[in-house]
């Protein structure tokens, strides 16, 4: 291979990894999809450049998790949105509930699913939007490591 093939390779290479790590898909809830469906975009468009030995599970179950409250707890889920960065994935679901004292006292109490979010995250919580809230956790990934 000559110089010139070898220094657009690495070009590519370098474009594509770019272009993976900030990957990002927004799901429309409010006709309430299927969570298997859900789950299979968030696959299909965050799992561009993983190797098989990097899975999406973490990612998955925390995705399951914050979508399903946002269709038990509200009456108006929003949307997800999941951005894939460099050493983590951003969840956010939305929804137009504004009230915050279900998460307060479902985090106090343990809620064995936001549990499993907290112990699945690097850090989660949830905040005020204009016309009502979003639930984020922040997912670790291992995109791109040495060996």
């Amino acid at each position: 291979m000559n110089g010139g093939q070898a220094e657009l390779e690495a070009e590519l290479d370098r474009l594509c990894r770019r272009v993976a790590c900030a990957a990002e898909v927004t799901i429309d809830l409010r006709k309430l999809p299927e969570l298997r469906r859900i789950r299979s975009v968030v696959a299909d468009h965050l799992g561009f450049g993983r190797g098989e030995d990097e899975p999406l599970g973490a990612l998955l179950l925390v995705v399951d998790e914050l979508v399903s409250n946002a269709y038990r707890h509200t009456d108006g889920p929003g949307e997800l949105r999941v951005v894939r960065q460099v050493r983590r994935f951003l969840v956010e679901v939305s929804d137009d509930d504004p009230g915050l004292d279900a998460l307060r006292s479902a985090s106090a109490t343990a809620h064995f699913g936001l549990r499993l979010v907290g112990q699945l995250s690097l850090d989660w919580g949830f905040r005020t939007e204009r016309t009502g809230k979003a639930v984020w956790a922040l997912v670790p990934a291992q995109m791109y490591y040495e060996r």
